[in-house]
């Protein structure tokens, strides 16, 4: 009774604390951190922490030294794991914020307090707030120099490396591994390596494991005669671990070592590994081999890449690998990896993959065809036009019957696809092109096909582009959905410049149907052509100014004086930009458009034009309070007079 006394007694006491805290109106953003990040009140200590970065952004180098991190100190122990993971979460962005505007000195005293906020977490006794602290180090000890690293962090991770709690030597490995592409050869050689040798001996599995999963990060980093000499063994050591855990860790970093590692040996000690790795005692040693099989493969040349280590690799298609023993996760890296082992392996290949590339197409699992779906475009670059009409085209007319998650990838970069083709089998997919233009189940599909119009322009001949995609390309143009009609309307510029290459005798005829969007009944159309005007005035290739001032122009200053406000402002918009322009700048129809939008009756259409409009006629605007007539004389009348 008298513990259930003081608790009550404790509990009534933290509210009232929270309860006389005050959040006086006056104070900054700094000081209303100041005074809360010891709130009483866990939320506030947290919602503190989550807003540090931006209150940072705002606060010279020197105050946030002062009067900002020095506070952080006791969030490293706060009772509330969730604050301490924020902080955890806030260490990168911190040191990004203060860095950009720091001076060398300023620079490392930034760095001595975020690693002295960093490190208790990294010690957290909480595994999420460790997890997180290590990323947070990783991500901003990427953007430090060597010398800030080597001076604040290294020696105190080495440190970390020998402590007695075998979470913290874990801790230390992992950073050992990710830290070591800003330490250099010399240091990684001279101080990494040794500590790395001594913690894959550890008496500790979960150690050695950590060891064996970074060991090949280190090896990077180090010269090829130090990696074979020194590191080489002590993995090759690790890969015999009587612990299945550690060994599937070496699994998972086999691609790393082998990357650093010389040609002969790779395929002296590497390869054999892969045999003995993928025939191991344990399922789970076993799927790790194959899962990091591509990778591994894709670090190799193509004389390295023996048959029997295709035959590996092609048995992973039907989900049973070499052992015979079944994984339905298998087919999925098979799959995910296939053009990196094609880029590897070369066409010449081919022969040996294709079977493999077939038991994908038939796999029951649809990630697995999806994946495929998304890199059929990759391999078509690497195996060329015949090979790619050979074998990809039927595994094309699969994909684009089946589900319509699987039929998106092979859409999405369709136009690539084609481009490999030679045109005669390119022909035979025009009316592909156009059963998509029809498509009304899902409205997606057509907004592909509108972003890939200016390539699929490039890639066919003038009767194709007449007869077929320049029907297309207007029909997506009045496309009911907003997001296909502006993904036609920025491909106009590629388009024009295809015609012009041409040099199609029907160019006026196209331009007119352009035109016929700007005096359309239908509004959507009206602010098509508008939008296509800034389209061509943004995009990155230079305006050609006669075109734009015969074709465009016209129609552009009729709809800057359209009733629909929203077609209005983005005349004005466009407008504004032909005004930075000497080519418009002095034309009388500009000069005239751009002082009537100066004075339009629409708030959003002023604000455009960069009018500042008082906030008191915005509100009567946007609550009803006066009525349109009486609303749009007091706007005119307070842009004429300069009162906004």
């Amino acid at each position: 009774m008298e513990t259930e006394a003081f608790v009550e007694d404790q509990d009534k006491a933290a509210k009232a604390a929270e309860e006389e805290e005050v959040d006086d109106e006056d104070w900054s953003d700094l000081e209303r951190f100041q005074n809360f990040v010891r709130s009483q009140h866990p939320l506030r200590r947290l919602v503190c922490i989550k807003g540090l970065p931006e209150i940072l952004h705002t606060t010279s180098v020197e105050t946030a030294l002062s009067s900002a991190l020095p506070l952080l100190e006791d969030v490293t122990q706060d009772e509330e794991s969730s604050v301490r993971d924020a902080l955890a979460s806030n260490l990168a962005p911190i040191v990004k914020t203060l860095l950009s505007r720091a001076t060398p000195q300023e620079a490392a005293q930034v760095v001595d307090v975020v690693w002295a906020l960093s490190e208790p977490l990294l010690r957290d006794k909480d595994q999420q707030v460790r997890a997180v602290a290590e990323e947070g180090v990783v991500e901003y000890a990427g953007i430090l120099t060597r010398e800030l690293v080597t001076n604040a962090i290294i020696d105190n991770v080495l440190s970390m490396s020998r402590d007695e709690q075998e979470e913290h030597r874990m801790t230390a490995m992992k950073l050992l591994g990710e830290l070591s592409f800003v330490l250099g050869a010399e240091v990684v050689k001279e101080k990494v390596s040794p500590e790395v040798v001594t913690l894959a001996s550890d008496s500790m599995f979960r150690v050695r494991k950590s060891t064996a999963l970074h060991i090949g990060k280190v090896c990077r980093w180090v010269p090829k005669e130090h990696a074979v000499e020194e590191l080489l063994p002590v993995y090759l050591t690790l890969a015999e671990d009587e612990i299945w855990g550690v060994r599937k860790a070496c699994a998972e970093s086999m691609s790393d070592v082998a990357a650093a590692l010389p040609s002969a040996v790779r395929s002296s000690s590497i390869l054999p590994l892969f045999d003995k790795l993928a025939t191991d005692v344990s399922r789970w040693v076993r799927n790790a081999a194959f899962q990091h099989l591509g990778p591994l493969i894709a670090t190799l040349s193509s004389e390295e890449v023996t048959p029997k280590l295709l035959q590996y690799y092609a048995s992973m298609a039907t989900g049973k690998g070499q052992s015979g023993a079944g994984d339905n996760e298998m087919p999925t890296f098979c799959a995910y990896n296939f053009p990196a082992v094609v880029l590897t392996v070369g066409r010449s290949n081919w022969q040996h993959l294709k079977e493999a590339y077939n038991e994908l197409l038939k796999d029951i699992q649809w990630k697995v065809r999806r994946t495929l779906s998304y890199s059929i475009h990759e391999i078509a670059l690497i195996l060329g036009p015949e090979l790619t009409k050979e074998a990809l085209l039927p595994a094309l007319d699969v994909f684009l019957k089946d589900l319509d998650e699987v039929k998106v990838g092979a859409l999405q970069n369709l136009s690539k696809l084609l481009g490999v083709l030679e045109p005669a089998a390119r022909s035979n997919y025009v009316s592909l092109i156009c059963s998509l233009e029809m498509e009304s189940d899902n409205w997606r599909f057509r907004q592909l096909l509108a972003q890939q119009l200016g390539e699929l322009f490039q890639l066919f001949d003038e009767s194709v582009v007449q007869s077929e995609l320049y029907p297309i390309f207007m029909k997506l143009s009045r496309d009911p959905v907003a997001e296909v009609r502006n993904a036609a309307g920025q491909q106009l510029q590629v388009i024009l410049e295809r015609l012009d290459e041409l040099k199609v005798t029907w160019r006026e005829e196209f331009t007119e149907e352009l035109q016929d969007l700007a005096t359309d009944r239908v509004y959507l159309h009206r602010l098509m052509f508008a939008q296509m005007c800034e389209n061509l005035l943004v995009a990155p290739a230079e305006l050609d100014v006669d075109m734009f001032k015969k074709d465009f122009l016209p129609q552009l200053l009729v709809l800057a004086e359209d009733k629909v406000a929203n077609i209005r402002q983005k005349a004005a918009t466009c407008l504004l930009n032909l005004k930075g322009r000497p080519a418009f700048a002095s034309l009388d129809g500009v000069k005239t458009a751009i002082n009537a939008l100066g004075a339009d009756d629409d708030v959003e259409v002023l604000r455009t034009m960069g009018k500042q409009i008082d906030m008191g006629t915005t509100k009567c605007k946007h609550q009803g309070l006066t009525n349109g007539a009486t609303r749009d004389a007091e706007l005119r009348a307070a842009v004429l007079s300069g009162s906004t």
